[in-house]
């Protein structure tokens, strides 16, 4: 069983909670992500705390985490000690290295959020390097 809803904060936050199947944690992932690209949401919390039993085909929910993940979005799974272990393989299998994160409760989660987002703005380029490059790009060559 699961929910799904958008944080005053606008992260999306699901919540997944006793027996959670395979096809049940697909429906979790392939809805999530749906509510995350209508709202143009970057920040997705899951919290598997409740999870007592499932899911099984780790790999496949891992694939299909990696194919519907955006570049610009970030993941955090909130895990307790008995379901940090699947958690962290789903998210192996995912191959999303420093766009997902296994964290302890929401507040990590936050932390995280907005670390990634102040290391992404120091590396941001300028507006005007931006602009420049792009008239680079389209400018028409002779020839």
């Amino acid at each position: 069983m699961y929910t799904a809803r958008v944080t005053a904060e606008g992260r999306l936050l699901i919540e997944a909670s006793e027996r959670l199947s395979t096809a049940e944690a697909l429906r979790m992932i392939s809805q999530g992500f749906a509510l995350a690209e209508a709202g143009a949401l970057t920040d997705l919390v899951v919290d598997v705390r409740q999870v007592r039993r499932g899911p099984g085909q780790w790999l496949v929910l891992g694939a299909l985490i990696a194919s519907r993940m955006e570049p610009v979005m970030r993941l955090a799974v909130i895990a307790g000690p008995q379901q940090a272990g699947v958690a962290r393989r789903i998210l192996r299998y995912a191959g999303l290295r420093d766009r997902a994160r296994l964290v302890a409760d929401e507040r990590e989660a936050v932390r995280w959020f907005a670390e990634r987002f102040r290391q992404r703005q120091e590396v941001s380029p300028e507006p005007g390097d931006v602009a420049l490059r792009e008239a680079e790009e389209i400018r028409p060559t002779a020839g």
